[in-house]
């Protein structure tokens, strides 16, 4: 059921019903999130926009962005810890009286989080998660504040594991985000606000190519055809036209 309404029912635009509206997108780097970030721009949608890249051409994107968004506001306070991610949240959740989506990229650096390079991996994905859940409830709140109906997204990136020890933590990730995703989305359901979460499978990835499939989804939930779809985590299917749900 759900598969098929995606498949006839997602495409990647325009929707006219997605103009003026308040979006913001975290976490975005030259790798993940251009491609979603350019979409809702070309919509004609207000964002607002974290990223820590700097460089020329990350202020190509950023100039791309402002010539087709209706606004742009752009930050890249560090998220550091939960009293930075707390204020930068709250700071977002004002920036045009409200927010109507949010869409949270969660970078996952495999390698390093089965190296030993960074904080034990399970703690690692643990604060992650969080991250995205204090930011999620921080605009939630915001939303149920100011009666908007509202879509939360989370969306995994990664790159395919090479080892079983890579898969191992992926598959962890997306066990976590799958389980706060559901929790979210019953504690908000009342409010009409959504909360959903898009992960590569295992044995893929998130890559390049992959993005514009993501994008045209989110796109998709953020729209009144999307106001059925909460709690749910989609697969990315990289051979497939769109994701599908798992």
């Amino acid at each position: 059921m759900l598969t098929s309404v995606l498949e006839s029912g997602v495409g990647v635009g325009p929707y006219p019903e997605l103009a003026d509206k308040r979006i913001l997108i975290t976490n975005m780097s030259l790798q993940a999130g251009v491609d979603v970030a350019r979409a809702f721009a070309e919509n004609g949608c207000r964002i607002v926009l974290h990223t820590r890249e700097t460089g020329v051409e990350i202020d190509a994107v950023l100039e791309m962005l402002a010539q087709s968004a209706a606004e742009l506001q752009v930050y890249s306070d560090p998220l550091a810890d939960t009293e930075a991610t707390t204020k930068f949240a709250q700071t977002a959740a004002k920036a045009f009286n409200g927010l109507d989506s949010v869409i949270n990229l969660l970078h996952l650096d495999l390698e390093a989080l089965t190296s030993g390079e960074s904080r034990p991996a399970e703690e690692a994905l643990a604060w992650k998660i969080q991250t995205a859940q204090l930011i999620s409830r921080i605009a939630a709140n915001r939303m149920r504040l100011t009666w908007s109906e509202g879509l939360i997204l989370n969306i995994l990136v990664s790159k395919a594991p090479q080892t079983p020890k890579e898969a191992t933590i992926l598959s962890l990730a997306r066990t976590m985000l799958a389980g706060m995703t559901r929790s979210e989305a019953q504690k908000w359901a009342d409010q009409a606000i959504r909360i959903n979460a898009v992960a590569p499978a295992v044995d893929t990835g998130i890559c390049s190519g992959a993005e514009p499939k993501v994008a045209a989804l989110a796109m998709f939930l953020a729209t009144p055809g999307g106001r059925e779809f909460s709690g749910l985590m989609f697969d990315v299917a990289l051979a497939g036209d769109m994701p599908e749900t798992v």
